[in-house]
């Protein structure tokens, strides 16, 4: 695991609600990574006992995106001592099954199975990449994983909000957004989710979603190196207080 940085006891008393700020200008220490989400995703894990929570994705994008060699759960198996997969979505853990991956569960984190899952599994890393946004209750989502694996890091991606592609959308007055979600993040909101729900953010990302192979891929990745909160996608590593 990445050494960490001492935290910032202002900004705790912030995300603690011990300390209220109504238009605050928060610089939180985000790194763009140029290679990637996934890439950065399976940094973080690389070595470890990973538990992947919404690891399905999409159902009907799975077989195309394994052809590919895009699938993130592939690339976490790869390069994991040991990984799990968990996900609400039946459909799509069958289908996952039917496809040869192994180790998947349907299950309901609210459930007893994934708390005595979890513990048989005993996991180093919990992985839980773009599944905030599409939860309804994410603090109690992010509680129930603190109550559960007491001791363990989270690592979490969200779609960014501030992202310089949806101002460039907004130019048009068009929102573009998968419409299975709920909400939008930042890089201190997803920290506050996060802190409300039992963990301490200590470290934080921004990067594109894939690595840049297109003439405008290339530019917003540019622009993104130099303006981190520009980068399609926030990534934060915390861990349960």
């Amino acid at each position: 695991m990445l050494p960490l940085p001492k935290p910032d006891p202002e900004l705790l008393d912030v995300l603690n609600d011990r300390q209220f700020e109504a238009d605050r200008a928060s610089r939180l220490p985000v790194q763009f990574q140029a290679d990637g989400r996934n890439a950065s995703l399976v940094r973080l894990i690389a070595g470890g006992r990973v538990m992947h929570l919404g690891f399905a994705d999409h159902g009907p994008l799975m077989a195309d995106k394994r052809a590919q060699g895009t699938w993130l759960h592939d690339q976490v198996m790869a390069r994991s001592a040991a990984c799990i997969g968990v996900d609400i979505n039946a459909e799509a853990v069958a289908q996952a099954r039917a496809l040869g991956v192994p180790d998947v569960h349907g299950l309901d984190v609210f459930e007893p199975a994934f708390a005595k899952l979890a513990t048989q599994f005993a996991p180093t890393h919990v992985l839980l990449p773009d599944v905030l946004e599409h939860l309804h209750e994410p603090v109690a989502f992010v509680r129930r994983l603190a109550k559960v694996l007491p001791q363990v890091p989270l690592i979490v991606s969200v779609p960014n909000g501030l992202s310089l592609r949806n101002a460039w959308n907004s130019l048009a007055n068009v929102e573009r957004i998968n419409t299975d979600h709920l909400c939008w993040y930042s890089p201190f909101t997803v920290a506050k989710v996060l802190s409300r729900g039992g963990y301490a953010p200590e470290l934080w990302w921004s990067s594109q979603i894939a690595p840049a192979s297109s003439p405008k891929g290339r530019m917003l990745s540019a622009l993104a190196a130099w303006r981190p909160l520009w980068a399609d996608n926030i990534l934060v590593l915390s861990r349960p207080v």
